[in-house]
């Protein structure tokens, strides 16, 4: 009897909220392979990545039962100031029950920055990233760097393990008065790979 198995990696967006307004969207990655196995029972496995937001706790899985990508906001505790930085970040958890070795890699990439009003804010702001261990770690402001277009990747996470994106906004100290009130919206988008059958994977 042959048996076809498809391994799923999901992906997310998280939508980094600074000043209040969020946009999300999602795309999906797909392997399959076949294998040979023996008359009995099948189970299949469940690809299931956990997110929490930080600081406020606010928790999803990647994608939602019906299989769309869930939304998640991650909301700076204090007032984006000129000249100042506001912290937060996203703890990502390889929640799968696959059987055996089943390391994943996620990574955060930024999409189009906007704002409100004349949309003077959103060319005045700088996106920075790092990789934390634990939660507290994306308020110490040392280690981050530029987050591009290209996106950070996370090293292997294997099953029960976490890792944390954590994402720094900074306002230029020169902004001009008229970013007062505007509110930027930062999307970032997470994805997360199932590393078996790729070179250096599992």
């Amino acid at each position: 009897m042959r048996i076809r198995r498809s391994l799923k990696a999901a992906a997310l967006i998280a939508a980094a909220v600074v000043l209040g307004l969020l946009t999300v969207q999602g795309t999906y990655a797909l392997w399959s392979a076949s294998a040979s196995a023996a008359p009995g029972t099948v189970q299949s496995a469940s690809f299931t990545m956990g997110m929490s937001a930080v600081p406020s706790g606010q928790t999803s899985t990647m994608t939602l039962a019906d299989g769309t990508p869930a939304k998640l906001a991650i909301t700076p505790a204090t007032t984006l100031l000129p000249g100042s930085s506001v912290y937060g970040g996203v703890a990502v958890t390889n929640n799968t029950n696959a059987g055996g070795t089943f390391n994943t890699t996620v990574t955060a990439a930024r999409g189009t920055v906007t704002s409100t009003g004349d949309g003077s804010l959103a060319g005045n702001v700088t996106i920075n990233a790092k990789i934390g261990a634990v939660a507290a770690d994306c308020n110490t402001a040392t280690g981050y760097t530029t987050l591009t277009s290209a996106g950070l990747t996370s090293p292997a996470v294997p099953k029960t393990a976490s890792t944390v994106f954590c994402f720094q906004v900074t306002l230029n100290p020169n902004a001009p008065a008229s970013v007062k009130g505007q509110a930027v919206n930062i999307p970032l988008t997470l994805t997360a790979r199932q590393l078996c059958g790729v070179p250096g994977g599992c």
